[in-house]
């Protein structure tokens, strides 16, 4: 009813399929499924019932067997096979219940081969023609029957898997753990990357091309290899054109590593390739191995050679042509630029700009938790702390120390009763870090910075000539809403505001610091002066900077938790930094000036 069919006019059918009452079953692989250049057939095989082959319950016998007419056997690995699942019948139980059940095998069975020769050599006829007909390898179940017949269960194509998923030990999508051991280096080629982690399978060939900003995609040559400090989804605008992509961070679960496996690029993140741009110089060629996550000097036509030998199988198959006709309203993205005019929800021509669309105004909406916070000030505490700003503190639940909380009779708790808190009773990992930048002795001092006479003269002038700006002049209270590993602080001072908005957790792939900064007293081209300053410096510390007019936003995701509290305590002391650095910017120089001795841990401004 609910899809307007009513029940009479419908019939349900039930397919209902008889168990093989197997006396021995498992898997087959029609070429090695971790292995590019392993073209052997590979058969595993326990007794009785398949799920114990299939789950690696029991470590199963393994052949190897060549592509030939005869089907010669290569090697055997025959284990000691204990236990094996079966059909119950009424015999086993007085009952009468069916089912299956674990039974001991019996002992001249369990260090048998579970097949003989002629039985593997009708097997390995059945994949060869299986991968004929679909085109491309197989992954086979089968079970072998009381009457030593072979009944095919199923056939899927063969996904080449070299490396298993962290923490995974065995899965149903690689049976054997035996097979999944990583394949040795191809030998005659120097490794530069022994090992990372494989955000996208495939091969790729070519150039390295150092990514360290978003102007360098301008320039990046066709089928050339990207290689960048850490992933970013702007590198999708290139991927077409992309042989591989390696960067010496990121998360493999994250948007960008999403977007490779889309456009179907061979990508490496971390581990051994924390050093890739330094260890791989511009423009040296090189192999990308998305399959055991090694990179290679030179071309390793061996891998390129059996990559082109496995495509060639799917074209063609209706599989293909099928995926063919719905990846277009699935996979292309072309919202890329969140600037553009046509980024709206009219502008989305697939799924995946549905996602893209989605993703961007939600995390637009989280710097809106600012202006919740100022609405709620009967909940915030005050902190008690040497700094030049009036600072409120909201707590969603777990920020404040649970002690602080406590009885009426603690002093703690009465201080927080009186709308005070102060930083050791707080818990919150974001903010203690951007606490610490702000109450670094460096840049939280009472002496006065030096200050340009001109700029100061010009910056009062702006102010006297243009008193409409009084009226818009932020409130002076700041707000830091907070969680154990949650932060949204902002400051709204003077002239300016700034929102930092963080996530610091032991998953990387959700740890993030976005940073805004807008505003200040002087004119146009002084305060655009600062953030491009501010602009200079972020990027100095790996932020991915953009800048418009008198604001900059800055964003630095997917990186440890250690990692993010030390950008955060750069941040706080960058917050004290500029917050009269505005009548410094009276020259272009001042902006590359004042950048080079924050970085350099001048705070002080020392005169020129």
């Amino acid at each position: 009813m609910a899809k307007g069919i009513k029940d009479e006019d419908l019939s349900m059918a039930v397919a209902c399929i008889r168990m093989v009452d197997s006396v021995a079953s498992g898997v087959m692989y029609t070429r090695h499924p971790c292995n590019i250049i392993d073209d052997h057939i590979l058969i595993n095989a326990v007794w009785g019932l398949g799920p114990y082959a299939v789950d690696g319950i029991i470590r199963p016998d393994t052949y190897v067997v060549e592509k030939t007419g005869s089907f010669p056997v290569l090697s055997r690995d025959i284990s000691d096979k204990a236990v094996q699942l079966v059909c119950r019948h009424p015999s086993f139980e007085k009952d009468g219940v069916e089912g299956i059940l674990e039974i001991p095998v019996p002992l001249e069975k369990r260090s048998a081969p579970a097949l003989d020769d002629g039985q593997i050599r009708i097997l390995a006829g059945y994949g060869q023609k299986l991968e004929a007909h679909y085109k491309c390898a197989q992954d086979i179940e089968w079970a072998l029957d009381p009457q030593g017949k072979i009944i095919i269960l199923q056939s899927r194509p063969l996904k080449i898997n070299a490396l298993p998923p962290a923490g995974d030990g065995i899965s149903s999508e690689n049976h054997s753990t035996r097979i999944r051991q990583r394949p040795e280096p191809i030998p005659g080629y120097r490794v530069i990357i022994e090992e990372s982690e494989v955000a996208s399978q495939g091969i790729g060939t070519g150039e390295a091309f150092h990514v360290k900003s978003q102007e360098d995609l301008a320039g990046f040559p066709v089928r050339a290899v990207l290689i960048a400090h850490h992933s970013s989804p702007e590198y999708t605008v290139i991927m077409r054109q992309c042989s591989a992509i390696i960067t010496e961070s990121g998360s493999i679960s994250g948007h960008m590593a999403a977007l490779a496996r889309e456009f179907n690029v061979p990508t490496l993140m971390g581990l051994g390739a924390e050093k890739a741009l330094q260890d791989i110089p511009n423009g040296m060629e090189i192999t990308v191995d998305g399959y055991a996550g090694r990179v290679y000097e030179g071309v390793v036509t061996e891998l390129v050679d059996a990559v082109e030998k496995q495509d060639a199988h799917m074209e063609g198959t209706p599989v293909h042509e099928h995926l063919k006709r719905i990846s277009g309203l699935m996979l292309p993205l072309y919202l890329i630029n969140p600037k553009a005019p046509e980024f709206t929800p009219s502008g989305c021509r697939t799924l995946h700009d549905i996602a893209r669309f989605c993703h961007e105004y939600s995390y637009i909406e989280m710097f809106n938790v600012s202006d919740m916070a100022s609405k709620r000030d009967k909940c915030s505490f005050r902190l008690s702390a040497p700094l030049p700003i009036d600072l409120h503190i909201i707590d969603l639940g777990s920020g404040i120390k649970k002690d602080a909380l406590g009885d009426a009779d603690d002093s703690a708790a009465v201080t927080i009763c009186q709308g005070m808190i102060s930083l050791d009773q707080i818990q919150s990992a974001p903010f203690l870090a951007l606490m610490e930048g702000m109450l670094n002795k460096g840049v939280n001092t009472h002496e006065p910075k030096p200050v340009n006479f001109s700029g100061f003269l010009s910056v009062m002038q702006e102010q006297m000539l243009s008193p409409g700006h009084v009226e818009d002049r932020f409130g002076d209270r700041s707000y830091a809403v907070i969680a154990d590993k949650y932060l949204n602080f902002s400051s709204r001072v003077g002239y300016h505001y700034s929102v930092v908005d963080a996530y610091c957790g032991e998953t990387i792939n959700k740890n993030y610091i976005s940073f805004s900064f807008k505003g200040g007293a002087a004119d146009d081209i002084k305060r655009n002066r600062r953030v491009r300053a501010i602009a200079l410096i972020l990027t100095s510390f790996d932020f991915s900077v953009d800048v418009k007019e008198d604001k900059v936003d800055a964003r630095f995701q997917k990186y440890p938790c250690p990692l993010i509290r030390d950008r955060l305590d750069i941040l706080g002391r960058l917050l004290l930094f500029t917050r009269q650095m505005d009548m410094l910017m009276t020259t272009e120089e001042s902006v590359k000036w004042v950048a080079e001795n924050f970085i350099a841990g001048n705070y002080k401004l020392s005169a020129r």
